[in-house]
């Protein structure tokens, strides 16, 4: 019986059926989830390379209506999982149907939570060959990076409570982090002179807008996935506002004064340069493994739609996600692959715009008006189609913004047609 219960406390039990209230937490574990998923190497490299291209001001005004833009989605995707309890394929099933979001939406989703899975298992795997040669040490490549990537494997494996935990750790320690790195700079370039600095090579702020937005679009779409273990909506929309906006803003500045100071957007020869080669190594790894974990976990349960498992399966799934993950990353997916991550996430923010249109405007927010449709639901995928085209090409607007907006208001306009004409029918 004692075996039992450690097992139910470890591992989730079945990732598909509602998440009761007895299992749901406070609003602060989701938010560090989300803060693990923010503070990560990517965001402090972004905001080394948007003050090349905006002034310090401009940078501050691009994060804020960025993060803003991201809370939004967040709370809209997110507090659908609060009110349900289930994650994010399962009410897909509403949209685009039960077939459709078996087949395409977990497709999308678990081919770009793949990718990404491995292009963190790469960085921090190379991070941690950084550490070793410091030391003196060599080690295989590819070893290293299938050694580490299935270590930081484990803890996606076990589920969300494991995650939350790691992320109570890994935030804290990149903050003190980049709190060093923001002190030692400042000693060597004044706050005044980088606030007054001309950008090098200038971009427009829709385009630092579009930054901000493109390092957590994935995250808001899948948000449902955490956000179903918060216990109501205040607790889902405080969990996204609070884990995203301010650690974002931090971040983003604490990169543009570093790379300001160092001249350099690499983050591992930054750190190197602050002068704390191995331990601020080591948290590098260690914030990357938090979104590793992430990625991987919610590949997991798009695999496990994929394939048609049980719930009880998630566990598995996660595996097999990670390890394809890994293998991305031995291959150098971070060199190859970045031309098909880009246009995943362009698929991936259209999804969240038909589902927020099917559940805030035609069900009107009540949980008790979501039902799963039979086969496959072609207005819902006809919309994403559409969603996605407009953000790759229209000229104008934030890619991502343009292509949830238009994927969700085309769909309400269809479906509010569709039904005008079945009742005059």
């Amino acid at each position: 019986m004692q075996e039992q219960t450690e097992k139910k406390t470890l591992f989730e039990d079945d990732a598909f059926q509602p998440v009761p209230q007895s299992e749901r937490h406070g609003w602060w574990k989701t938010s560090f989830i989300w803060a693990g998923s923010s503070i990560c190497v990517p965001t402090i490299m972004v905001g080394a390379l948007m003050i090349n291209g905006l002034s310090f001001l401009e940078m501050i005004l691009a994060v804020v209506i960025g993060t803003g833009i991201l809370s939004l989605v967040f709370c809209l995707q997110g507090t659908q999982g609060t009110d349900t309890g289930l994650p994010t394929v399962v009410l897909a099933r509403s949209a685009f149907g039960r077939e459709g979001a078996g087949i395409i939406i977990s497709f999308i989703l678990a081919s770009t939570l793949i990718c990404w899975t491995g292009s963190d298992c790469q960085i921090a795997g190379e991070s941690f060959i950084q550490i070793l040669t410091l030391n003196g040490i060599e080690w295989n490549r590819n070893l290293v990076i299938i050694v580490l990537g299935l270590i930081m494997l484990t803890v996606s494996i076990f589920g969300e409570k494991l995650l939350s935990k790691l992320n109570i750790i890994a935030v804290p320690a990149l903050i003190i982090l980049c709190i060093y790195g923001i002190v030692t700079c400042l000693q060597s370039v004044s706050l005044i002179d980088l606030i007054t600095a001309s950008p090098v090579e200038p971009i427009r702020l829709v385009e630092g807008i579009s930054m901000v937005v493109g390092m957590q679009a994935v995250g808001s779409t899948i948000s449902p996935d955490y956000h179903r273990f918060c216990r109501n909506r205040k607790g889902s929309c405080l969990a996204a506002v609070v884990g995203i906006m301010p650690y974002c803003l931090f971040l983003f500045i604490a990169g543009a004064i570093m790379g300001a100071a160092t001249g350099e957007t690499d983050i591992s020869i930054l750190v190197a340069k602050l002068g704390l080669p191995f331990i601020g190594l080591a948290i590098l790894v260690l914030a990357t493994w938090t979104t590793m974990a992430c990625d991987a976990y919610t590949g997991g349960l798009a695999i496990t739609s994929l394939l048609h498992l049980s719930g009880t399966k998630r566990a598995a799934a996660t595996g097999i996600a990670g390890v394809a993950g890994i293998l991305l990353a031995v291959f150098g997916i971070m060199d190859y692959f970045t031309s098909f991550l880009d246009l995943m996430a362009s698929c991936i923010p259209p999804v969240a715009g038909v589902m927020i249109a099917d559940y805030w405007l035609l069900g009107r927010g009540k949980p008790e008006n979501w039902k799963e449709r039979k086969g496959i639901h072609w207005v819902g995928v006809g919309c994403l189609v559409l969603g996605v085209l407009a953000a790759l090409f229209l000229p104008f607007g934030l890619s991502t913004i343009n292509g949830v907006v238009v994927s969700g208001v085309a769909y309400f306009l269809i479906m509010k047609l569709a039904g005008k004409s079945a009742a005059a029918a």
